[in-house]
């Protein structure tokens, strides 16, 4: 099936792109199912740069996405952005709402750095370990659908990094996502961005799989209506079936 899972729309403050825009062009590219899951940032720094989005009108706008259309699987999600760090106070938002699916990710290093911004360069051997410590940490403690975006920080380099150093943590998240049957989201944003491979990497992909990893998603992290589907086609076809479908 045709599908992406990792979608943000009007409701989310960094997103140019209209729900019914989205839905319109997912239908005209044969997509089978869609989950639009908006950014849930609750650090101090976030809510008082961008404030509370409205959870009940976020799902009333996607219930009527549903009804108007029919032909096409929306799914109600969200992106809880750094839930480790905010884990009781989200925990107190989503618990009142049911969603479809819960994406977990890692934006912010412990020094507040937005890895997922363009940065002025690399970061350094320390920064990347903080950040899959994070990622570690999230896995462990959190509980919710899929591990988006692993790997972030690089969609804008210019080079694929050797960073085997990281490789134990990067085991131990996988361990722990097996476990807890967290699925592994294949990202292929940074597609789009001029990097030269998925997040996670080829070479990760395959380390979960010889883990034991089965679970998958497929994500666009698409923001613009140009970015949805961009790409889509560099993702292998061993991933059409979502996770949700194996659980």
């Amino acid at each position: 099936m045709k599908y992406d899972y990792h979608i943000h729309t009007e409701f989310s403050p960094d997103s140019r792109l209209i729900g019914s825009d989205l839905v319109a062009k997912a239908i005209a590219c044969n997509y089978d199912e869609i989950a639009i899951t908006e950014h849930l940032d609750l650090l101090p720094h976030e809510l008082s740069a961008c404030g509370l989005p409205s959870l009940t009108r976020y799902r009333a706008a996607v219930s009527k996405l549903q009804a108007d259309n029919p032909q096409l699987r929306i799914l109600f999600g969200i992106e809880i952005g750094d839930y480790h760090r905010v884990k009781d106070f989200a925990k107190s938002l989503v618990n009142e709402i049911e969603f479809d699916i819960v994406l977990g990710s890692v934006h912010f290093l412990p020094d507040n750095t937005n890895v997922a911004m363009p940065m002025p360069k690399p970061l350094s051997r320390e920064q990347t370990i903080a950040y899959y410590n994070y990622n570690l940490d999230l896995v462990r403690n959190c509980e919710f659908d899929v591990l988006a975006h692993l790997g972030v920080y690089k969609r804008y380099y210019p080079y694929v990094p050797d960073e085997s150093y990281v490789l134990p943590i990067i085991k131990d998240i996988f361990s722990t996502m097996i476990d807890k049957r967290i699925a592994l989201e294949i990202n292929f944003g940074p597609l789009r961005r001029g990097y030269a491979n998925l997040h996670p990497e080829n070479e990760h992909i395959k380390l979960y799989k010889s883990m034991g990893g089965k679970l998958f998603s497929i994500g666009s992290d698409a923001h613009e209506i140009d970015h949805f589907d961009d790409h889509y086609s560099s993702v292998p076809t061993e991933f059409s079936t979502p996770f949700r479908y194996m659980i």
